[in-house]
């Protein structure tokens, strides 16, 4: 009699764990984009600029943003850090912007006109990393996501 109560209380405890695995789902990290880029000062020792960035959510449920922290590269050098506190909420299957700000030190600008100036090539290529950060609590969600645009050249005279 024992072994069947032993026996029915360990099938219980099996289904409701196996009810309680729909909870835990394993989220795909979200795609990240830069819609546009604008610089908003221009200063002696640093640089900021308004990032426009397209978040994608490819999963089945609303994705609520609370933070984000991301560094980005350009041509395959860090070139800008920024982070975010702004709230957004990102439907299931749907995309939205979030406006950050990015900040470059001069010897990043700098770097990146003189190296633009030997190369001269009208394709430039970015890499945007970092996390996003969800919920509450915050749940880490990685992003590491490229991009390439081409920059109008003026023909020399």
């Amino acid at each position: 009699m024992k072994l069947i109560a032993c026996a029915l209380c360990l099938l219980t405890a099996l289904s409701g764990l196996a009810g309680c695995s729909g909870l835990f789902r394993t989220l795909e990290r979200p795609r990240i984009n830069i819609a546009n880029i604008t610089a908003r000062e221009v200063k002696l020792f640093e640089q900021v600029f308004d990032l426009e960035l397209r978040i994608q959510n490819p999963n089945d449920l609303s994705l609520e943003i609370n933070g984000l922290a991301f560094e980005l590269e350009v041509n395959g050098r860090r070139f800008a850090t920024g982070v975010s506190n702004q709230n957004v909420m990102v439907n299931r299957f749907s995309s939205g912007v979030l406006h950050v700000e990015a900040i470059t030190t001069l010897w990043g600008f700098l770097r990146q006109i003189a190296e633009y100036q030997q190369t001269r090539t009208p394709r430039v290529t970015y890499r945007l990393r970092g996390s996003i950060y969800s919920g509450s609590p915050s749940v880490k969600l990685p992003f590491d996501d490229s991009g390439e645009f081409n920059v109008p050249i003026e023909p020399t005279q």
